[in-house]
């Protein structure tokens, strides 16, 4: 009995300790709230002051203890003396007497008069807002929405001037590939652009690619090439005769020949492969996933095809090299197609215009 006696004042006290410490933490945690508070508002907020509630007090009444007066004898009325004045009851109670109490109301006289509350009022509502810690939360809601707008506001001034900006560099790549001046732009717009770039793609008498077209295409391919570790071949086409034509038989028999020449070529290749049409008599093929032993394989074989039909060309090809651009590659072609001319003739050695084959046979290389 004794020991627990013994160990209940010590774990009492524990739990007072333990409630202290509690206490404490809470205390700091207060203030450490309220100084962040203080720091984010822009200026001092009033401090919050203790209102005093109207309470009206219970008054205690003290019963009256009247003391009757003795009574009295009779006076004896003397001759010659006035009679003596009864004092009337007073209209009005002394105040303390028990007349005043019970004329007031318990409680009336000690009642205080009621404090307004104190605080920041919210417009168009009777609530006041006295704390801290509301009025941030209160600034931090009104916030909100006004960032979020500007935001909003910021997000779609930039993609407006991302989209202007993305639109006048389409526009004038499509008048680099028309050929048309930047101040011939301003009349015309961007769908219209894309529809003159489309009818204008192809070549209206031969078909084919025009150069602009075309030399995209190639940039496209070449750079499909490079990308996949394949090979890639150029073949510069030229035309024969077609000067000759056009002074003996007029422009209709230089313009069948062209169109005899592209018909050739389109019919002899593959769907992959691309022909535009380079200057007035020359031609490039675009020759994706072929060597230059294939391509000029393919070539011949097209040339013998269309010297039946009284068309003759002699071509040049180069292979993509390592350091290669559509320029380079183009130019390497161009100079294989002269060298072709000058020194080893045609690819496929044909047989004169008027003269009918008795057989065919290759240049040696």
């Amino acid at each position: 009995m004794t020991t627990g006696a013994a160990r209940k004042p010590a774990r009492d006290l524990g739990r007072g300790v333990i409630e202290v410490t509690a206490m404490r933490r809470t205390i700091t945690q207060l203030i450490r709230l309220a100084a962040v508070t203080f720091v984010v508002l822009p200026g001092p907020l009033p401090l919050p002051t203790p209102t005093v509630l109207p309470i009206a007090l219970p008054s205690i009444s003290v019963p009256t203890v009247v003391v009757a007066p003795p009574p009295s004898l009779p006076a004896l009325d003397t001759p010659g003396d006035p009679p003596a004045a009864v004092a009337p009851p007073s209209q009005g109670a002394q105040p303390g007497t028990s007349s005043n109490h019970a004329a007031t109301p318990a409680g009336a006289a000690n009642a205080p008069a009621a404090n307004p509350p104190r605080g920041i009022v919210i417009p168009f509502t009777t609530i006041y807002v006295s704390s801290p810690l509301d009025i941030a939360l209160i600034g931090a809601l009104v916030t909100l929405p006004l960032l979020f707008g500007i935001w909003m506001l910021l997000f779609g001034r930039t993609f407006r001037a991302a989209r202007r900006a993305r639109e006048a560099q389409v526009r004038l790549m499509l008048a680099a590939d028309l050929g048309l001046r930047p101040k011939d732009l301003l009349s015309m717009s961007t769908k219209a652009l894309f529809n003159l770039r489309e009818k204008s793609a192809f070549d209206e008498l031969t078909g084919v690619l025009r150069r602009a077209a075309g030399i995209s295409v190639a940039e496209r391919e070449i750079a499909r090439a490079r990308r996949h570790n394949t090979p890639l071949s150029i073949a510069f086409v030229d035309l024969d005769g077609l000067k000759q034509a056009n002074d003996r038989k007029g422009h209709a028999a230089g313009d069948a020949l062209l169109r005899g020449l592209s018909h050739a070529l389109k019919d002899g290749l593959r769907a992959e492969d691309a022909v535009l049409r380079y200057g007035g008599d020359e031609f490039v093929c675009v020759l994706p996933d072929t060597e230059v032993r294939g391509a000029r394989a393919k070539l011949g074989q097209i040339q013998i095809g269309a010297a039946k039909s009284g068309i003759r060309f002699s071509a040049g090809v180069a292979q993509l090299q390592r350091h290669d651009d559509v320029v380079a590659l183009f130019a390497r072609a161009d100079r294989d197609l002269y060298d072709f001319k000058a020194n080893r003739g045609e690819i496929v050695q044909l047989p004169p215009p008027d003269a009918k084959p008795r057989h065919k046979r290759r240049a040696s290389a």
